[in-house]
């Protein structure tokens, strides 16, 4: 399943997320000023100690932006401000809501963040800006499985920086939805890469059913960017929300 940018729709007043729904979130980081500053208040005191070790004012900006971003969505689903959430972080250091079944994860890339929302299942998503400047085919034969490397290959040499993003991110997604870090090693499993087709979780090991837990899905965030979400569960209702600020 691909979608296209006139997916992204504005969200409801209330946000009521059901079971056998997973909402995805496209929010635009260049925010004003005074956003940014409302922003910061409302993070913890190891977002901030982090948002103070960029060195660049617009690295800075971005992380609180996405950060504060996403404790503004979950926010609205549990009815709270955003300085009243409360995260744990397992070992492999993803993040969850303390005392809720909301599962939720975030990616942020140049000017674009995604957030993923479900109840009671794992999700993952990843975004990344399109750079042609990278050492995409040394990377992928360190990184990918050798069905990915062989596909990535056989691709005219027009599509091989497309057909690594699609890769990239798909096995991002992924891995981050499975909450393991880099435990599950990135060769363990097989994605689809090829441009224009569509998104699938082709193989896992050692566990061959695992494929059919899984919707993976290509995401169309905007020129320049590629990104993928993974929910675990099939048949879910997906809903794309574009992230407009509350906040004057």
């Amino acid at each position: 399943m691909d979608m296209d940018v006139s997916d992204w729709t504005p969200p409801p007043e209330i946000l009521d997320l059901q079971p056998h729904q997973a909402d995805l979130w496209r929010i635009f980081l260049d925010l004003p000023p005074a956003t940014i500053k409302a922003m910061e208040s409302g993070l913890s005191a190891d977002e901030s100690q982090r948002a103070a070790r960029f060195h660049s004012a617009t690295n800075r900006d971005l992380y609180i932006a996405a950060h504060g971003c996403l404790r503004d969505i979950l926010a609205r689903y549990l009815r709270l401000g955003p300085g009243q959430l409360t995260y744990s972080v397992n070992q492999y250091g993803k993040p969850a809501l303390d005392g809720h079944d909301l599962e939720f994860n975030l990616s942020h890339s140049g000017d674009f963040a995604l957030v993923a929302m479900t109840r009671g299942r794992k999700i993952g998503v990843d975004v990344e800006r399109i750079r042609s400047d990278m050492e995409h085919e040394n990377i992928a034969s360190r990184f990918f499985s050798p069905g990915e490397v062989s596909e990535l290959r056989a691709l005219p040499s027009s599509q091989r920086v497309d057909g690594f993003f699609h890769c990239w991110t798909r096995k991002e997604a992924y891995i981050k939805a499975q909450g393991l870090g880099l435990s599950l090693p990135l060769d363990s499993f097989d994605v689809s890469l090829t441009p224009n087709e569509p998104a699938v979780l082709r193989a896992t090991r050692p566990d061959l059913q695992e494929t059919m837990r899984w919707t993976l899905l290509s995401l169309d965030v905007g020129v320049g960017y590629t990104a993928a979400m993974a929910v675990e569960k099939q048949d879910l209702e997906i809903r794309f929300w574009d992230w407009k600020t509350p906040i004057q």
